[in-house]
């Protein structure tokens, strides 16, 4: 394990229960907030998984580790990530906490040693989406995003799970993804794999009709 990672490990045993090491990880270093989320989101992974006939294990396994890099201070992320020798596109650099997918993915397979390129490929877009995708990554981006709890009404939510719940996840995504692209003008990012993924999905639409 990489000696960066060692203030936040101090202590833990290891179990090899996947569920149960995030557990401890998220309360060792009393982050409570981002395990309740990690629950809801894996929760919803499993249930979307067993939607589309998926392996439940492998979208729920990424879907624990998805925000383990959230005990790191969002100020010091990209410090941590040039540490570690992540590459970081310079849109990144504009906004801290936009390499924290990428650091939960090393993260995955440094300190809870995750090997599998199918969960960490997830982990690592699970914010942003990307091109290209294949199923536990779209399983996975969708579930972080229809388990928010936020204050007020947000629709765009509500279309979100139900175009999952009638088997369509990519209609689900593009929901998102224009959302986030009607607001480009006000957010500090938005990040070209998300633009990339977007732009793929707009394609796909229009070559249907």
């Amino acid at each position: 394990m990489n000696n960066i990672f060692s203030g936040y490990t101090n202590g833990l045993v290891f179990t090899g229960d996947i569920k149960q090491d995030v557990h401890d990880f998220f309360n060792l270093n009393k982050d409570i907030r981002t395990l309740n989320h990690t629950l809801d989101v894996a929760a919803e992974a499993v249930r979307i998984a067993n939607l589309f006939s998926m392996d439940p294990q492998k979208v729920e396994c990424a879907a624990l580790l998805h925000d383990i890099s959230n005990v790191i201070p969002i100020s010091t992320m990209l410090e941590v990530a040039e540490r570690l020798s992540i590459e970081i596109l310079e849109d990144e650099y504009k906004y801290d906490r936009s390499v924290h997918q990428k650091l939960s993915k090393y993260m995955a397979y440094d300190v809870f040693e995750i090997d599998d390129e199918e969960i960490l490929n997830a982990i690592e877009s699970h914010t942003t989406h990307k091109p290209n995708s294949n199923m536990i990554d779209k399983i996975l981006f969708v579930s972080d995003k229809i388990s928010w709890s936020l204050p007020g009404e947000h629709p765009f939510l509500n279309e979100m799970r139900i175009e999952v719940n009638n088997l369509e996840i990519d209609k689900a995504i593009l929901i998102y993804l224009d959302h986030i692209w009607d607001q480009r003008n006000i957010l500090k990012l938005v990040h070209p794999w998300l633009i990339k993924a977007r732009e793929e999905l707009l394609e796909e639409y229009s070559g249907r009709h």
